[in-house]
């Protein structure tokens, strides 16, 4: 029997932080409930707070109860299972902090994302979850990077935990075709005996068709998400999967219910977060790059066609085949690096005057009174990540801290020829390679609930290039700090207030080390002194 499982809410919540409108919600549930689709996969439950993210990040039973689900539909969660590895010893604690028993919950299943080095962490949180009363399936995640043999004896093994409802597969960089797809089926069904599930990823516009394959080579459960709205190219689209599904005979599904929410409210979000297959998507496919590097280009806006296509062509040439860029970003995302580099700050500014350039309009727009200022007050430009606008003969100093911006950009800064300040600790090996030709200031930099600036190194909660800037210039001895291209963004923009929390925080702990102002516009709470 085939099963149809709505996951819009969790996976197109990349776009969008996971914040859904509540009439887009009510809607959204409506259509799926009379469409005949059996599960909806409404969001994640991270394991970690973060007041940056919507509801559906966390999905949490008080929210979910609220929410006019009818009694028919099932509902999932999902769960990854990085979040839990190293809690091996307080694991059942911290599912607890984030389950209740089931006959508490309206929540029927929990779907685990795991790689294939994750799967010991994994058996034992499905035997927790079982024991909570929830079904349990299990994602592998990266399907086409696993040697058959590797994944002959993972399902094997899988099976003798006879905790796992449904064993699902992903083809996380969506690089397989439908012979790829029956391959794999069938090498799972040499030792599985239970229901196949298939999570199909769009970028190379294969999504549909694989998942129609799939369905034909035996799998039971497949995913999709209206429009196709997921990481990067997105998914399935569920609107023409129904379609499919009954040109194929399954007379329960309705696509027609969902036609509308398509066409208009989904239509809408695609235009404002443009996912989607494209040639950026498809080249990331073929080439084994993982598809945020794209949409985090994309989102960026300042990346250029040029610009683009140039970090596809240096990712497929310092990066082997057999490389796993998800395995980068997530040892990325989950290093607390260290606040001790091996440069120090200390007197590095010394009675001077500081100029930042961040990358915001004002940049561009002021840039002939910009370069006034700087021939005029002869400071010491720093310039936030790389700015293209900026000409670099203006520039003394860059400065960046987010890894994963650095591994986008690890190209352009040979061409740079200026000292570039960076938490190497916080960078990966391979990033520190491609980096051994650059004059690298190491200004440390950890991750923690915190903030504390030193002459080596800073804490911050976030990698925030312009808070890692401030802090290693109250060690300085800057006499004054001047800001530009720092613009800000609109009130209903979650970005601004956690800017204006973090400046707050920076004002609190040492706004009295130097002069802090703006010469050009910005939103955020800070002096002016604006050039004319």
């Amino acid at each position: 029997m085939l099963h149809v499982i709505d996951c819009t809410l969790r996976d197109g919540g990349y776009y969008n932080q996971w914040r859904f409108d509540n009439s887009l919600v009510d809607t959204y549930i409506s259509a799926i409930a009379d469409s005949g689709v059996d599960i909806i996969e409404i969001g994640f439950r991270f394991l970690k707070e973060n007041a940056n993210l919507g509801a559906f990040a966390f999905s949490p039973d008080q929210h979910l109860s609220q929410l006019s689900i009818p009694s028919h539909l099932k509902i999932a969660v999902m769960i990854n299972a990085r979040d839990f590895v190293g809690l091996e010893e307080d694991l059942e604690g911290a599912i607890t902090s984030i389950f209740n028993s089931q006959n508490h919950s309206p929540v029927d299943i929990v779907r685990i994302a795991t790689r294939i080095d994750e799967l010991d962490v994994c058996h034992h949180i499905a035997n927790i979850l079982n024991r909570f009363g929830y079904r349990v399936f299990l994602n592998l995640m990266q399907i086409d990077s696993i040697e058959d043999t590797d994944l002959y004896l993972a399902i094997k093994s899988i099976k003798n935990w006879n905790n796992i409802e449904v064993f699902y597969f992903a083809d996380s960089f969506g690089s397989m075709g439908s012979k790829d797809v029956g391959r794999v089926v069938n090498l799972i069904q040499s030792e599985w005996e239970q229901d196949i599930g298939i999570h199909a990823h769009d970028n190379k516009g294969h999504a549909l068709a694989n998942t129609i394959s799939a369905i034909d080579a035996g799998v039971s459960y497949v995913d999709a998400t209206i429009l196709g709205m997921g990481r990067g190219a997105g998914n399935a689209k569920m609107e023409n999967l129904l379609v499919e599904l009954v040109d194929m005979g399954l007379s329960q599904y309705h696509p027609d219910s969902i036609f509308p929410l398509a066409l208009q409210e989904f239509s809408e979000l695609q235009a404002q977060y443009k996912w989607g297959s494209s040639l950026y998507y498809y080249l990331s496919a073929v080439h084994g790059i993982h598809p945020t590097y794209i949409q985090e280009m994309l989102e960026d806006g300042r990346y250029d066609i040029g610009q683009i296509l140039s970090a596809i062509n240096a990712l497929k040439t310092k990066v082997s085949s057999s490389y796993s860029l998800e395995n980068l970003l997530q040892t990325l995302s989950t290093s607390t690096g260290n606040d001790h580099g091996s440069w120090s700050a200390k007197n590095w500014a010394k009675n001077k005057e500081v100029l930042v350039i961040g990358s915001g309009p004002s940049s561009t727009k002021y840039l002939e009174k910009i370069t006034q200022y700087i021939n005029d007050q002869r400071p010491i430009v720093l310039c936030l990540n790389i700015n293209r606008n900026i000409p670099r003969d203006l520039v003394d100093v860059y400065i960046a801290c987010h890894e994963t911006r650095i591994a986008i950009e690890f190209e352009l800064y040979n061409d740079l020829r200026k000292p570039v300040i960076l938490p190497m600790g916080r960078m990966p090996d391979e990033i520190q390679t491609f980096l051994s030709e650059v004059p690298v200031l190491d200004y440390g930099l950890q991750l923690d609930n915190r903030m504390s600036a030193d002459h080596n190194g800073c804490v911050l909660d976030k990698p925030l290039v312009l808070m890692y800037s401030l802090c290693l210039l109250s060690v300085s001895g800057a006499t004054k700090v001047a800001l530009t291209g720092v613009d800000g963004y609109q009130d209903d923009n979650p970005k601004q207030q956690e800017m204006i929390t973090e400046l707050n925080n920076f004002s609190q702990y040492c706004g009295d080390r130097f002069e802090l102002y703006a010469i050009t516009p910005t939103s955020y709470p800070i002096k002016e002194k604006l050039i004319s």
